[in-house]
């Protein structure tokens, strides 16, 4: 079960504030006061321990607070979903200086975290990443460059990923490299279809110094860093787009019940009630899978790794849910008719968002190939 007075406070503040941030001079931003409101909150802290300021929430909760963000605006969920994962890594893989100076700064909100792993040939290929970390003294030097990075240029630190032997594809290693860091620079947030509240843009390091202690983890374990996070970043995507899913059926619910055609509501013809039918069954199916996932992913931490496979589990949850997103919005525009395809109307928005979430955290594609092989062993 998670927890109920996290979520309704959660669903109070999205309800009264995300509503201010939904229109163009906000695109492709992090709103300070906007942050400042999820900080005041503790969506900082979910998944950080008590005794660094944090929530400390199962990741049944944390799910359950992603989808209630997402009903409102998928953006901050988005980017929170990001900051946690980060959060996250430096809690399993962090050493006690890093945990005690930046867990209560990211728990608070001071600090907003990023991911930084994909890179314009490797996207879901992490082995074929070319940003460099070469030894200098006291630190590293990193060269290179990343795409798509959630929150660059908003975000204090980043976790950034970046090959630390030439010779061999698995000697990758993690960094928590600040914002502020010489020879660091970030491009102009890229102009997205939808998630217009989530910016993302590229990284550029060039001849960039990072001293020994920003390493995260042990040298050259960098995949396991990443891999600590992806179960749960996946299974944060599909609350995410079961978050997407109810909103675009509750508006076609009530568009149903309000638009009248041929003298009756549009509700009475049987044609668009099998259609709203199906969308439901896809989105309870979508529901109980992420929270079988996360129910997991807490199972695991409790009892060890080897208490369930997460990574099946995980995959499953993500592809299926954020699918089901896209085809439950896309019938919810249909419903709407004319007036789905109008910006007035927030089903449009909702469609374009659940693109995105159909790419991120794994593509689709690649999600599948995960489910096949975990099954072919």
């Amino acid at each position: 079960m998670y927890d109920q007075l996290i979520v309704e406070t959660v669903e109070r503040l999205c309800r009264d504030e995300f509503h201010k941030y939904q229109g163009e001079p906000f695109y492709n931003t992090i709103p300070t006061p906007l942050l400042r409101s999820l900080g005041e909150v503790g969506l900082g802290g979910l998944a950080i321990p008590e005794e660094y300021g944090g929530l400390a929430a199962s990741a049944v909760t944390i799910a359950k607070v992603f989808e209630t963000m997402a009903r409102f605006n998928a953006g901050p969920a988005i980017f929170v979903s990001v900051h946690a994962m980060v959060a996250g890594l430096i809690t399993r893989s962090g050493s006690p200086s890093q945990k005690s100076d930046l867990l209560p700064k990211l728990a608070s909100g001071e600090f907003l975290g990023a991911f930084a792993l994909t890179e314009p040939h490797a996207g879901s290929d992490a082995q074929a990443l070319t940003t460099e970390a070469r030894r200098a003294d006291g630190g590293f030097r990193l060269t290179g460059s990343k795409c798509y990075i959630t929150s660059a240029g908003f975000a204090d630190i980043y976790v950034v990923f970046a090959r630390t032997a030439a010779s061999s594809g698995s000697e990758v290693s993690a960094f928590i490299v600040p914002a502020s860091t010489a020879g660091m620079t970030i491009g102009k947030p890229e102009k997205k279809m939808g998630a217009e509240l989530s910016p993302i843009a590229s990284l550029f390091f060039e001849d960039a110094f990072i001293p020994d202690s920003a390493l995260l983890g042990e040298l050259h374990s960098g995949f396991k860093v990443a891999l600590s996070g992806l179960a749960g970043g996946r299974v944060n995507i599909a609350a995410c787009a079961n978050g997407i899913s109810i909103a675009a059926i509750d508006a076609a619910v009530a568009h149903l019940k309000e638009r009248k055609q041929f003298g009756k509501t549009l509700a009475e013809f049987q044609g668009l009630q099998f259609m709203l039918a199906d969308m439901y069954q896809r989105l309870r199916a979508a529901q109980l899978l992420t929270e079988q996932a996360a129910a997991e992913i807490a199972e695991t931490r409790t009892k060890g790794p080897a208490a369930a496979n997460v990574k099946l589990s995980s995959s499953v949850a993500k592809c299926f849910a954020t699918d089901a997103a896209m085809a439950i919005t896309t019938d919810a525009v249909q419903l709407l008719g004319g007036a789905g395809y109008i910006k007035e109307y927030s089903v449009e928005r909702y469609m374009r968002d659940a693109k995105m979430l159909q790419i991120v955290e794994g593509a689709n594609q690649v999600q599948r190939m995960i489910i096949a092989k975990e099954l072919l062993k």
